[in-house]
């Protein structure tokens, strides 16, 4: 029996550098692991729909596949509308785990940080913004908020959180924040994964704010690659085992102070 299928799950607009991203991170897995089936679909507006790619695998006999909210602010929860096709009585289906706030995305980050740095030939900072758009779980947010003293801790540097509503105005508050410390040269950490218009509106809204640096989306990275593949990992899993299972969150025991 072939290995279950990877079906990306993606909402957000349906803008061409938004597509263009996704199809590049869906092109790069497949690249990475030749050995399985790998597609992309959209939520809301956007193309290829969901439910045209689950029909196109059971159009060419696939059995099984695992969706991957490609959402990097849930930690636990996926959209509503994938629970009414989820049991699909033409093929076996589990949604994983969102990829979510995990540890590794500080890696990420931290190499766009330095990418952003470099652009704008920057040798320093006193401050880091960490921002995100909001439309996360509970959870999700309670791990933001983690990120960002890990991020500080690591870095042994003021770290201010922003959950953008799309305007911006949270990552500029944040930057305000900082400034008003005496720290003048703050680079902002963007966990946004496409260049939506909700990013744009941050990046220029962090840079009128004064931010050094901002970085690019997270876009493809071989880090992304890895947490999905996790999430895949666990959710092939359930499928094996026929019945739901309750999947673990990243440091869902403690939370520290």
């Amino acid at each position: 029996m072939t290995a279950p299928a990877i079906v990306l799950v993606a909402a957000g607009p349906d803008e061409p550098a938004v597509s263009e991203t996704l199809h590049t991170i869906s092109a790069s897995l497949q690249a990475s692991r030749p050995d399985l089936r790998i597609s992309l679909a959209r939520l809301g507006d956007g193309k290829p729909a969901l439910t045209d790619v689950i029909a196109g695998l059971v159009s060419r006999d696939v059995a099984e596949a695992v969706l991957i909210p490609l959402d990097l602010t849930s930690a636990a929860t996926h959209p509503t509308t994938l629970d009414g096709i989820i049991h699909s009585p033409d093929i076996h289906l589990a949604v994983a785990r969102p990829v979510g706030p995990a540890t590794e995305v500080l890696n990420i980050l931290d190499e766009r940080v330095r990418e952003a740095l470099h652009r704008g030939g920057a040798l320093e900072i006193d401050g880091l913004v960490l921002a995100a758009p909001q439309g996360g779980d509970v959870r999700g947010a309670s791990l933001l908020a983690r990120r960002a003293r890990q991020w500080a801790a690591h870095h042994r540097l003021p770290v201010q959180l922003a959950v953008d509503d799309g305007t911006g105005r949270a990552t500029a508050s944040a930057i305000s924040s900082l400034r008003s410390q005496g720290r003048r040269h703050i680079a902002v950490g963007s966990l946004f994964l496409t260049p939506s218009g909700s990013y744009q509106a941050h990046a220029q809204a962090a840079l009128r704010a004064g931010a050094i640096a901002v970085t690019a989306p997270i876009g493809d990275s071989p880090h992304l690659r890895q947490l999905i593949l996790a999430r895949y990992a666990f959710g092939a899993m359930e499928l094996l085992d026929g019945t739901p299972t309750q999947l673990p969150v990243d440091d869902l025991d403690s939370d520290d102070g």
